[in-house]
């Protein structure tokens, strides 16, 4: 894995199955590029108050469809602020449907709309990579991107919380540096869309088809109580039977002294 510095950004594109993992159309791969350029120029412009940088190819990489691209400033004298916070500050509101944020990166929050089309239709998911973090371009932040443009709300809260959900855990695409897994909760049996870490696979092949307790981001829409997607930041197993040890003596039959002398 290639090292990301402060001004560069990586684009990966993953097959729609693991079969077509490293087979994406050219075309396909090169429009995903331009659009990610697209939105990095929007976002230059915001934080720039103009266009003051372009972006070079770094590198590419054939065997999983990749390029690298570096931040580079069009006058030496004007380097500006890097406009890669902004981009990833746009796919954050996306995410948790901050208005605010919508309407003031308004057109980079359109160019990313243009960057998640196709997720899970033409290819499986996108992973852009800034420094220490991955943003995961799939179907997810194709709903929400469209999400964003509706104004209606519906009577659940819409945001996000750190929180934790106790279920069982499965597979749903392990490709990639954030593998989508799937959390059956224990109480109703309704399923959570999750991410986590590449470096957690080792844990979640221990945890699968086990009771387990996540933990993480959750982000809420307001037509559902639960939340749509569980960002994990860890995973702990929880024990068959519980452990009643320190209940002992606490529900046995006790007797109750007579209040008659109290009146």
């Amino acid at each position: 894995m290639d090292t990301i510095g402060p001004r560069q950004i990586e684009l990966k594109l993953h097959g729609l199955t693991r079969e077509d993992h490293g087979r994406v159309p050219g075309r396909l791969f090169a429009t995903k590029l331009t659009q990610l350029i697209n939105a990095l120029e929007a976002a230059d412009t915001i934080a720039n108050g103009d266009a003051v940088h372009d972006y070079v190819l770094s590198n590419m990489h054939m065997s999983e469809p990749t390029a690298i691209l570096s931040e580079i400033p069009r006058e030496f004298e004007n380097a500006g602020v890097s406009a890669i916070p902004t981009f990833s500050e746009a796919v954050d509101c996306v995410k948790v449907h901050d208005a605010a944020k919508i309407a003031r990166l308004a057109p980079v929050v359109k160019r990313i709309s243009s960057l998640t089309g196709g997720a899970e239709s033409r290819f499986g998911f996108a992973e852009i990579r800034t420094g220490n973090e991955v943003i995961r371009v799939d179907d997810f932040l194709r709903r929400r991107a469209l999400a964003a443009k509706k104004s209606t709300k519906g009577p659940w809260y819409e945001g996000v919380a750190y929180g934790s959900f106790d279920g069982m855990l499965d597979y749903v695409d392990v490709r990639g540096a954030v593998p989508q897994v799937k959390l059956t909760l224990s109480a109703g049996g309704k399923e959570i869309d999750c991410v986590c870490r590449r470096e957690d696979i080792d844990d979640l092949g221990a945890a699968l088809n086990h009771r387990v307790r996540v933990y993480g981001k959750c982000i809420y829409a307001s037509a559902s109580p639960l939340p749509i997607r569980v960002e994990v930041n860890s995973i702990e197993p929880v024990k068959p039977n519980g452990d009643l040890a320190r209940w002992v003596g606490s529900f046995r039959p006790f007797a109750i002294d007579s209040w008659d002398g109290d009146a």
